[in-house]
Order: structure tokens, then C-alpha cells, then sequence
């Protein structure tokens, strides 16, 4: 008998020092609904989480550690478990003491008397964070791949919608040009002095429009690359809207309502310029002949406001963002619509530069608004008080000059206040009272 007992304490070392080396945490919990203390936990657990196997024993404690993003679908699975005797197999968080994450995978049976009766739950549970980290970055590169290749493809798909409208923008003026060109040297002596002066206009206005193309592509991508400084100085914002409507009356055949106060402002003129342009483009490209379109300029909160709207369809709240991104053109352009979508990508770009911003929202009323707020900073100490205007000959006399409204619009009528100019153009951003010009 004493020879047995030594075999068995022998033995015991062994298998103790066998699990006791090995790089898991084994447990032995006595069976009770509800939980038990435990009856065995190997020390590893200590190293594993900061906790000694006395304190991890205590019943239910190891119930405490469970991250608590997990512990309602672990408290379940325990649950269900305890009713039927199961297998336990778990992988779930717990914390350690120090706060750190451990995942591990937790294996438990029901161990059963000779009788059949439950008598004790043996498990065991392995470490298995870096294996989750690896599981982790693995589906974070998988996504990034997905990424890639999500953004090339749309990448060429720019690039082909790219090529389409910018082969047909070329191709219009461009044939023009040649056209009108093969005319005039060869039939150059028969024309008539009146039909000569009509080509030389219509050649100068497709050389224009193939000019204004290739300066947005250009403006584009020197955007896109930061290598533009705005160059602000003080400028007569009214005068220059006027003459920029003034050209796009004269190209579209259509009348603009316009409602101009008289705002000096410091911005970059140019860029301006090319932000109303733009605007105006879009109005035209987007709006059929009887549809009104209004521009607005006005101060707001010490900024200048730069509203163009139009009573046409409108846009759809979904869109509004992506109206402003390259290559993007709204739902209800026709598809022989001019425009390769990079106008209003570069009225933002502009009004960024100047460390504003440009958006559309709906127009009371019906259709859009797409507005530009600028902000008007302080002009250095030294730098000369003298105000660029475009041209003299736009040069507009302050006070109310009514004109007729834009066809087919409810405009303002004789006699109305600027305000009430400002309002049938559809303005909900107040601007600051002041006499302007209002057609």
C-alpha cells in the first residue's frame, strides 16, 4: 500500500508539472447550477492576466473579467451550458489586471462520477491575442485592398467620362474653328464685309470656350497639386458680377435678375471671376431658356455672400456634396449637355482658397441655390487702398435700377426695395441693409 500511494503522489508531480509547463491555464470548477468555486486553477493564469489562481477560484469571479462587449453572449452560452451539459467552446475577452485585452479560447467538458452523476467542469483555456491581432490586420489589409481597388476603378472610371466629355468640349469649338478658319482662306475675297466680321466673331468665341477649357483643366490640376496662392487685393465685387452677367446675357440670350450691393471686398479677382463664370455655366447648362436665374452679392456677418439661383428642378440633398467633386454632373443633365463636371469642382476649389466655402441648397420657391461665402480679411499694414474694378464701363451708379424681371419669374416690381429685390430672388442667408444695385 505505501508503495501504491508513492506511485501515485509520483504521479501526480508529473501530470501537475506537465500542465504546469505547458502555455495554457487548466482549471477544474466543482458542478453546481449557478456556479462553484473552482477547485483547481494552474498558475500561468497569473502570468496570463495579473490575477493569482486564488483569486481567479473564488466562484464566479472569472465572470467579472469578461469584456463587457462580450459578457451578455459568454453569460448565455454559460447558461445554456449549466442547463444541458454541453461542451463548453468560447473564444471571448477578458481583462487583465493591468487593463489589457486578452482573447482566449476556452474548452471546458463535464466530468461525470461512476454513477454518471456530474461531478466537476475540466477545462482549459489558451491565450490567443496575437493570433486575433494577426486575424485583425489581416481583414484591415484585405479592406485596404478592397479600397484600392474600389478607388482605381472609379479612378478610371473618371478617367473615361473624362475623356468622353472633354473629346466632345474639344471636339465642338474645335471644329468650329477649323470650319470657319478653311472659310475665310478660301472664300476670303468673295464674303461680303458683313458675313467676314460674323466668322471672325464666331472664331473668337469657339477660340474662348476652347481657352476657358483648357484654363479649368489647367486650374484643376494645379489645385489638386497646391501649387495656387490666391492673390487678394481690394476689389469692386459689384462691378466685376456685373460684368461677367453682362457676358453671359450676351452669349445664352437670356436676362439675369440680378440684386448687386455695393461690397469692396479683398479677394483674388480673378478667381472670383471664375467662380461666377461657373456658376453661371452651370445655370445654363442645367436650366432650360425660360427658366429665371438671379445673382445676388451681399455682405453676411462681415463675409461676402455670392448666391446665383435658379427656379429650375433643384438638387437632390443626395447629391449636393458629390456636385462639387470632378467629373460630376447633376441627375438632370441631358447627355448632350456641355461640360466635362469640373466647373463646380472649381468654384469650391476657388472659394477654399480663400478659406471659404461653397454649397447648394434648395431656393424658396423651387429649384437651387448654390452659394460662395468669402471671407474678407484685413488688408496688410502698407498695402495701397486702391480698388481693381474690371472696367470702367461697368462701372454701375449705386441706388435701385428696376428693370424687367428674368422671363418667365415672379421679379420684383417697380419701386421695390432692395430687400424685397433680394427676396424675389429667393435669398434666406440676410445680408447687411444697404442701397445696391438691383435689376
Amino acid at each position: 500500500m505505501p508503495g501504491t500511494q508513492a506511485w501515485l503522489r509520483a504521479d501526480e508531480l508529473r501530470y501537475r508539472t506537465l500542465i504546469e509547463q505547458i502555455d495554457a491555464v487548466t482549471y477544474s470548477e466543482a458542478y453546481a447550477v449557478g456556479g462553484a468555486p473552482m477547485m483547481y486553477v494552474s498558475p500561468q493564469v497569473e502570468e496570463k492576466l495579473g490575477y493569482t489562481p486564488e483569486e481567479v477560484g473564488r466562484p464566479g469571479f472569472w465572470k467579472t473579467l469578461v469584456h463587457p462587449d462580450d459578457r451578455e453572449r459568454v453569460l448565455a452560452e454559460d447558461a445554456r451550458v449549466e442547463r444541458s451539459s454541453a461542451p463548453w467552446r468560447m473564444e471571448y475577452r477578458v481583462l487583465a489586471r493591468d487593463g489589457r485585452e486578452v482573447w482566449i479560447r476556452d474548452h471546458a467538458v463535464l466530468v461525470r462520477d461512476e454513477a454518471g452523476r456530474p461531478s466537476f467542469w475540466q477545462g482549459l483555456w489558451v491565450d490567443i491575442t496575437d493570433e486575433k491581432l494577426a486575424e485583425q490586420a489581416m481583414r484591415e489589409a484585405l479592406q485596404l485592398e478592397r479600397d484600392a481597388a474600389r478607388r482605381l476603378r472609379t479612378v478610371d472610371e473618371m478617367k473615361n467620362t473624362f475623356l468622353d466629355a472633354v473629346s466632345h468640349e474639344l471636339r465642338t469649338p474645335l471644329a468650329s474653328v477649323i470650319g470657319i478658319a478653311l472659310t475665310l482662306q478660301r472664300a476670303r475675297t468673295s464674303l461680303a464685309p458683313g458675313d467676314a466680321d460674323l466668322l471672325v466673331d464666331r472664331l473668337v468665341f469657339s477660340a474662348a470656350k476652347l481657352d476657358r477649357l483648357l484654363s479649368d483643366l489647367l486650374d484643376l490640376d494645379r489645385l489638386s497639386r497646391g501649387i495656387v496662392t490666391p492673390k487678394l487685393r481690394r476689389s469692386d465685387l459689384a462691378a466685376l458680377v456685373s460684368r461677367v452677367a453682362e457676358e453671359w446675357e450676351g452669349e445664352n440670350g437670356r436676362r439675369l435678375g440680378l440684386h448687386l450691393d455695393p461690397v469692396v471686398a479683398r479677394v483674388d479677382p480673378v478667381k472670383v471671376e471664375r467662380i461666377v463664370e461657373n456658376l453661371l455655366s452651370n445655370a445654363a447648362r442645367h436650366t432650360g431658356e425660360g427658366t429665371p436665374v438671379w445673382v445676388r452679392v451681399t455682405r453676411h456677418r462681415g463675409d461676402v455672400l455670392i448666391a446665383v439661383d435658379d427656379a429650375g428642378a433643384g438638387v437632390p440633398r443626395e447629391l449636393r456634396t458629390a456636385l462639387f467633386e470632378p467629373f460630376r454632373q447633376g441627375p438632370n443633365a441631358p447627355g448632350h449637355a456641355p461640360g466635362v463636371g469640373i466647373g463646380l469642382s472649381l468654384v469650391a476649389r476657388f472659394a477654399e482658397l480663400h478659406d471659404g466655402r461653397a454649397w447648394v441648397e434648395d431656393r424658396p420657391g423651387g429649384g437651387s441655390s448654390f452659394r460662395v461665402l468669402l471671407p474678407d480679411p484685413p488688408p496688410p499694414a502698407g498695402e495701397p487702398e486702391t480698388v481693381f474694378e474690371p472696367s470702367e464701363r461697368y462701372r454701375l451708379p449705386w441706388g435701385i435700377t428696376m428693370l424687367e424681371p428674368p422671363q418667365g419669374g415672379a421679379g420684383p416690381q417697380p419701386g421695390a426695395s432692395p430687400r424685397a429685390a433680394g427676396e424675389a430672388a429667393g435669398s434666406v442667408v440676410p445680408g447687411e441693409e444697404g442701397g445696391g444695385n438691383t435689376r
